[in-house]
Parts: structure tokens; C-alpha cells; sequence
């Protein structure tokens, strides 16, 4: 474990794969507009093919570098941005597939974690943030707990004052009609919450 993210980031230009924490748990990434590095994710985690990684980004402007967010998304991101939210989104040519899935739509937040948004934002690139455990198996808040076989198939390891919080993974939704979220993926964005902000959620 190291805490200089001055290194985790160059070990994220460098292409190679690092855990990190987010808002939720602990993360396994590495920049997202790189097949090499996705193919090497997806063969460490034991991810299928058919299940895209998502993304987190460190601001609203890198969102939009890599999707394709029209005037209700927009909405969407402003109202919960920063924040556990993801939005399923059109992605960009840039972003290549098992990111996207194959109707080239991609899961992205922008995330609340301060040092995972510092990362995205100095390494230049939003961040493959799918969870450091083996495909099947618990997600981890505390960096003990994950499977120190995992941690041993990545390059880094970032270590942050800033703990993930451990309680659920992000909310993620699409826009379903004007004024509706269709939830996907309930989590640490409640129902209530998105209601509260006007919009009518499906599931």
C-alpha cells in the first residue's frame, strides 16, 4: 500500500492497474479509455465479457469528454453530482468495449470521494472503478479484507485518509421519459432521495 497519489497516478498513465477507494468500497482500475487495460481488469476479476466496467470521472466536464449526456441526464448529473449516483449514458468512440456495453452505453459517476476524483482529474482520464474482489464474491470497505490473491495480480496499491463507506454500491439509473429514472441498479442514492428531487422513479 502506498499513499502517494502522485505514483498512482503515473502507474495510471504508465497503463497499469491499481486498487484504490472510492465513496462505496474499494475499487480495481485503471484508465478507461484503454482496451489493453480493460481486457487486463476483466481477466484478474474474472468478469465476464457480457458485463461492462464502469466508470467514475473527477468532474462534470470529464464526464462529458467520454458520454454523450443529453438535457435530462444533464439534469440528472447536476442534481446528484458529486455523488453515489451512476448513470447509464451513451458512450463516446473513445470508450471501447467492456466499458460499453453493445449497444455503446456506459455506466459513469462522478464520484464524492475526494482522492479517487483527485486521481481521475491528475491522471487525466476517467477511471475503471469496478469492485477489488474476484467476480462473485463481497465487495470490501476495509483494504484487509480483500483477497490478497487479487492484490497481488495488480501493479499499485492506493491507500487514502479517506475511507469508502461500505454501506452499498451507487444507485445507478437511466432516463426512462421526462421526468422518470428507471432504477437498475438500487444502492446508496435512495429512491426516496431521487423522488425528493422530482423525478418519478420505474424499476
Amino acid at each position: 500500500m502506498n499513499n502517494d497519489i502522485n505514483q498512482a497516478v503515473e502507474a495510471i498513465k504508465q497503463g497499469k492497474i491499481i486498487i484504490y477507494p472510492t465513496e462505496t468500497f474499494f475499487a480495481l482500475g485503471g484508465t478507461g479509455t484503454d482496451p489493453d487495460v480493460v481486457e487486463k481488469i476483466r481477466k484478474i476479476k474474472g468478469r465476464p465479457l457480457q458485463k461492462p466496467l464502469p466508470l467514475i470521472v473527477g468532474s462534470l466536464s470529464q464526464c462529458l469528454e467520454v458520454a454523450e449526456l443529453d438535457r435530462l441526464s444533464l439534469t440528472v448529473a447536476r442534481q446528484f453530482w458529486p455523488g453515489s449516483l451512476s448513470l447509464l449514458v451513451r458512450a463516446k468512440k473513445i470508450i471501447p468495449f467492456g466499458v460499453k456495453d453493445s449497444e455503446n452505453m456506459v455506466s459513469i459517476r462522478f464520484t464524492p470521494h475526494q482522492d479517487a476524483a483527485r486521481l481521475c482529474q491528475m491522471s487525466g482520464s476517467p477511471l475503471i472503478a469496478t469492485s477489488a474482489n474476484f467476480s462473485g464474491k463481497a465487495s470490501c470497505a476495509r483494504f484487509e479484507d480483500i483477497d490478497e490473491q487479487l492484490v497481488a495480480r495488480v501493479n499499485f496499491v492506493f491507500n487514502s485518509d479517506i475511507d469508502p463507506k461500505g454501506n452499498l454500491p451507487s444507485t445507478l439509473v437511466k432516463i426512462a421519459g421526462p421526468q422518470t429514472l428507471k432504477i437498475i441498479r438500487p444502492g446508496e442514492v435512495s429512491i426516496q432521495e431521487i423522488i425528493q428531487k422530482g423525478w418519478e422513479v420505474i424499476s
